[in-house]
């Protein structure tokens, strides 16, 4: 029964705050309390948890965007007619390159992190519902498209 109170308020509360933030937001909202189900968190779990795993999308969210600058750059070039050099392709991978190793170091100082405040059975669980909740979203975004 308390798990269940603690998910609704912490759903609650994250929508509520991000009421006003469009859809992206809501996603997000959405994503805190599917994870705080499916990890089964404590409250007490769920204080440690948070700020470690915050901190890890923040840097996440961080290199995806650099990604997607990576790839408007190179879209405008190819819509100027332009021919991209070869110094720039070298650029735009090098730089690719690096953002998915900061993605991959991430991911590693996450789990070293979480591991000592959870055990490995939940980290486990922890990969698998992020998983899971990327497949539900990426459906729901394909039922969108094929209602419209």
């Amino acid at each position: 029964m308390k798990k269940i109170v603690l998910l609704i308020c912490v759903a609650f509360t994250t929508l509520c705050s991000t009421a006003q933030n469009g859809p992206r937001e809501r996603i997000k909202a959405f994503k805190v309390a599917y994870i705080t189900e499916k990890l089964d968190l404590s409250s007490k779990d769920a204080q440690q948890f948070w700020p470690i795993y915050n901190n890890h999308e923040a840097t996440i969210e961080k290199l995806k965007k650099q990604e997607r600058k990576i790839i408007r750059a190179i879209k405008e070039i190819n819509n100027s007619q332009s021919e991209l050099s070869d110094q720039q392709a070298e650029d735009f991978l090098n730089t690719y390159l690096d953002a998915e190793e900061q993605k991959s170091k991430s991911q590693k100082k996450l789990i070293v992190d979480l591991k000592k405040i959870m055990s490995n059975e939940k980290i486990l669980k922890l990969l698998k519902a992020e998983a899971d909740f990327s497949k539900r979203i990426l459906e729901k975004i394909r039922e969108r498209r094929h209602r419209n």
